[in-house]
């Protein structure tokens, strides 16, 4: 977002990122054995300073990363992206083969990061430099709101896990963490994905509002056709699915997965919140609502979780973080100068062949009661459910459609500068 800086200022900043990931694995060594007793798991001191060690090799990644992102090198990260997640595969069945037990989810992690790191650095290295505070003080702020943003999300986001190990028990915390894993497939590596191209996007057309209203529409209306489908799809075969695929004594995480599934939609989109704040030079408000869900969210999964378990914990997800999270909508729209109304349309093909998916869903569902096998019915049901919802986008929405697959070339056809890629209204 910081696109001014001098490369003095880069290889300050760079600087500033190796010291960090020092400090942060000095850090993860000292509170290792709290852990360890505090989860009442003496083998986790272990894992912890094992893994701390990841800070240090992704912190000589971190400016090289970012300064691929601002050259808009898209397809480099992909081609890096792809070759990190086979290799990851593959030594981790490795490992799994040779019986490391735990220790394959640590060491594939850190050999991960290592290689994703060479590989980056491979593509675009810069040097290091000692940070001057002074010649640092803007950039340093800007920082400071995003590290804040991310720590906050990092926090608010794991809290229902906490409460659910610590007042639930294993066996729900299984059960929730199973139904939040499942829901969140349509969303992980495509928010991922969003998450690497939009900052650089948004950032080269920072002074430009026009330009950036029709990015974010369009960006949020192919995430939403993306991952609307998958969403409201899963939370609506969740019964027949988890009681096919893994049998009855998954019952208690079906009510838990549909929730989970319901919010998962509506949390596809609300990472491109914080993207717009930053380039339109507002990472400070993005910080305040990070922290404000920071306040109110564990709290509200605490009283939740111990009053209803795991429902109480989704059903946090599905109200409390929306009412915390609409506000910031609202800043981000009037800060650009988009309309409610526009931005609902952007969400419209999404929704209602999501409507009309749902109802084809449904008439399966009774058409077939009890009289079908499980099995079928749960097949009969996804066929169901793509079709009409990929007829409907065809025949109602192709336009749309085509445009986002034409954003999506214009994107894979960086390093143009995106300031000066028209795109479709």
């Amino acid at each position: 977002m910081l696109r001014d800086l001098s490369e003095d200022q880069v290889a300050q900043i760079n600087g500033l990122s190796v010291l960090f990931g020092l400090a942060s694995c000095l850090v993860s060594c000292a509170v290792a054995i709290p852990l360890g007793r505090f989860f009442h798991a003496p083998q986790l001191a272990a894992v912890v300073v094992a893994m701390s060690t990841g800070f240090v090799i992704t912190a000589f990644k971190i400016v090289p990363f970012s300064l691929l992102q601002r050259d808009l090198r898209f397809r480099g990260l992909a081609v890096v992206e792809a070759g990190r997640a086979v290799l990851l595969a593959a030594t981790m069945i490795g490992f799994a083969f040779l019986g490391l037990r735990y220790w394959t989810l640590v060491l594939g992690g850190l050999l991960s990061s290592l290689v994703s790191t060479v590989a980056t650095l491979v593509l675009r290295r810069h040097r290091i430099a000692w940070p001057r505070i002074q010649s640092l003080r803007h950039a340093m702020t800007f920082s400071a709101h995003i590290l804040v943003t991310r720590l906050a999300w990092y926090v608010y986001s794991n809290a229902d896990f906490l409460v659910a190990g610590r007042v639930l028990g294993k066996t729900a915390l299984g059960l929730y963490q199973f139904g939040w894993n499942l829901a969140n497939i349509p969303i992980d590596k495509i928010t991922s994905l969003v998450g690497q191209v939009t900052p650089a996007v948004f950032s080269a057309v920072q002074s430009d509002h026009a330009a950036l209203r029709r990015y974010l529409l369009r960006i949020t209306e192919g995430l939403a056709l993306i991952t609307f489908p998958a969403s409201f799809g899963m939370a609506l075969v969740a019964p027949d699915f988890v009681l096919f695929a893994l049998g009855d004594k998954w019952q208690g995480a079906i009510v838990p997965l549909q929730l989970l599934a319901v919010s998962t939609g509506f949390r596809a989109v609300t990472p491109l919140l914080p993207h717009v704040l930053a380039a339109i030079g507002q990472s400070r408000i993005a910080m305040q609502y990070g922290v404000l869900c920071t306040a109110v969210l564990p709290a509200a999964f605490y009283f939740a979780g111990r009053s209803l378990g795991t429902l109480g914990l989704a059903l946090v997800w599905v109200f409390v973080f929306p009412v915390l999270v609409i506000p910031a909508y609202r800043r981000v729209l009037q800060a650009i100068e988009l309309s409610n109304r526009e931005y609902l349309l952007a969400l419209w093909p999404a929704i209602s062949a999501s409507a009309l998916m749902a109802a084809a869903v449904l008439a399966v569902h009774l058409a077939a009661g009890d009289h079908w096998a499980r099995g079928l019915r749960f097949g009969a049901e996804v066929a169901a459910g793509a079709g009409v919802y990929g007829l409907t986008c065809l025949t109602l929405h192709s336009e749309r459609i085509t445009s986002f697959t034409r954003l999506l070339r214009t994107l894979r056809g960086a390093p143009a500068p995106a300031a000066d890629v028209a795109v479709s209204p």
